[in-house]
């Protein structure tokens, strides 16, 4: 019985590996490889490096999102400390599968500063869900003037699907009477040890839910996160050479995260590039181009998130010396 929830979880991800194999396997028989290679033999580098410098501060406006959670369950790092660990997290999110593989890692650095780990978790929580609501809200608010023009209308009410979960798991978080409820499933399916923990996440959400001002202030921030990165698409289109109308980015790059983030595929291969030749096709993007255009702002997401793989590589022996101080101090 031990074994199967391990064996479920290999088998949603050799699934999504598959889904990502098929859906490339797919474009190389629509894309023109030589267009590809034209469109990115002609790439301006000061247009790619303002795209990087863009990249790179919209992960700095989300330290400081993430750095106020953290402030609410006296968590204080030092800001530059906060900085470090978030691109760990982005790096291992494009690591590791689903995405949220750097959140683990973001939880560990951050309980090292504060009382619990669970402490840490609710913060990395919140930062999730935050950007999770500014991202389908600003999906829903761009996208509406395009429905009838570009026939929009079954990926809208996606889009609506998706902000509706957030807003639900909003309530979920919030709601004092889920706690109870999720003690009583744990207890009929034996894992009723784990309540002790819940009851900790619940003290440390409390502090959020108390702050609905701070809520709505981190939303605006996370929504400034998302236009800034709407901005780095426009900034790899004109390095690529490729002159879209500045609305269109506004319109369709929002959507292109929300299916990006929806957990069908090895971290968004193959439908990043796949949904991107769908709906800058709409405006006259041929498929070459439009797949450099995300394959590209996908190499500067990575790219950036790199700092963070630098930042943890570097810090290992330090690490692993403190680690071992540690067992001969309690030896």
């Amino acid at each position: 019985m031990s074994g199967r929830p391990g064996w479920g979880k290999i088998a949603v991800l050799l699934a999504k590996i598959v889904l990502s194999i098929g859906l490339l396997a797919f474009l190389v028989q629509r894309v023109r490889w030589d267009q590809v290679a034209a469109t990115l033999a002609r790439t301006d580098e000061r247009w790619m490096t303002a795209a990087i410098c863009l990249m790179l501060l919209s992960n700095v406006i989300g330290s400081w999102q993430w750095s106020q959670l953290l402030r609410v369950v006296d968590i204080r790092i030092p800001f530059w400390k906060v900085c470090t660990y978030y691109h760990v997290g982005l790096f291992f999110n494009n690591l590791l599968p689903a995405n949220i593989g750097g959140d683990f890692f973001r939880v560990a650095d951050a309980s090292r500063y504060g009382t619990t780990r669970t402490a840490a978790l609710s913060a990395v929580l919140m930062d999730r869900l935050v950007n999770t609501l500014a991202l389908g809200g600003l999906a829903l608010v761009t996208t509406l003037p395009v429905l009838d023009r570009f026939h929009l209308w079954m990926i809208y009410l996606a889009l609506v699907a998706f902000s509706a979960v957030s807003v639900v798991m909003l309530w979920a978080v919030f709601h004092p009477g889920l706690l109870p409820f999720i003690e009583r499933m744990l207890d009929k399916v034996g894992l009723g040890r784990l309540s002790p923990h819940l009851d900790d996440l619940a003290v440390h959400l409390a502090g959020y839910r108390e702050k609905p001002r701070l809520f709505l202030y981190m939303f605006l921030v996370a929504v400034v996160t998302q236009v800034s990165r709407i901005g780095v698409h426009v900034l790899v289109a004109r390095s690529l050479g490729l002159h879209v109308p500045l609305v269109y980015f506004f319109l369709f790059v929002p959507l292109l995260a929300v299916v990006v983030s929806l957990p069908i595929s090895f971290n968004g291969i193959g439908v990043r590039e796949g949904a991107g030749i769908l709906v800058f096709g709409l405006v006259g993007v041929s498929r070459a181009e439009a797949f450099s255009l995300q394959f590209t702002t996908y190499l500067v997401a990575v790219a950036v998130s790199l700092l963070g793989g630098i930042a943890f590589l570097a810090r290992l022996p330090r690490r692993r010396a403190q680690a071992r101080d540690s067992r001969r101090s309690a030896g």
